[in-house]
């Protein structure tokens, strides 16, 4: 059991013991419509291999395939790799929280490209590690609000 897993089933026998619920036995049905995916997609820049590119997206979890196609088919499908993809209450808040992030720490942002300067530590360990803890925040920030609601 992941970190993740572990956290969604604490999260889960909480609420049940918060609002006095009998355990969950019911095979929960997501609504993919609903769901949103955010990730990061790493480029390569096939004129100048040293530069550091980032690509963050979001979308529905419908809308996937079409989301990568269409980028793939804008920067070339051999020149990106996904580093980091999860389903997420709000893919704008996150997307905007790494923008954000990125731009105080002096990377480059432009739409939704991140490009790090020539002589920076970034790599795509770092980057995914950083979008990784940005995302756990998040989590946390969601689960407090609704700890401090019960």
């Amino acid at each position: 059991m992941t970190s993740e897993d572990n956290f969604a089933h604490e999260f889960e026998r909480y609420l049940y013991r918060s609002f006095h619920f009998g355990p969950n036995t019911k095979i929960r049905q997501y609504d993919p419509s609903i769901m949103e995916i955010f990730g990061v997609l790493s480029l390569t820049d096939v004129r100048q291999p040293d530069r550091k590119l980032w690509y963050v997206y979001y979308c529905k979890q419908t809308e996937v395939d079409e989301t990568l196609d269409r980028i793939f088919k804008k920067y070339g499908k051999k020149n990106m790799r996904e580093i980091f993809r999860k389903p997420v209450f709000s893919g704008v808040d996150l997307c905007d929280k790494v923008k954000d992030h990125f731009a105080e720490k002096k990377l480059y942002v432009k739409g939704k490209l991140i490009e790090a300067p020539r002589n920076s530590p970034y790599n795509d360990d770092k980057i995914m590690r950083q979008v990784t803890g940005l995302y756990d925040e998040e989590q946390r920030l969601l689960f407090q609000y609704v700890c401090s609601k019960s």
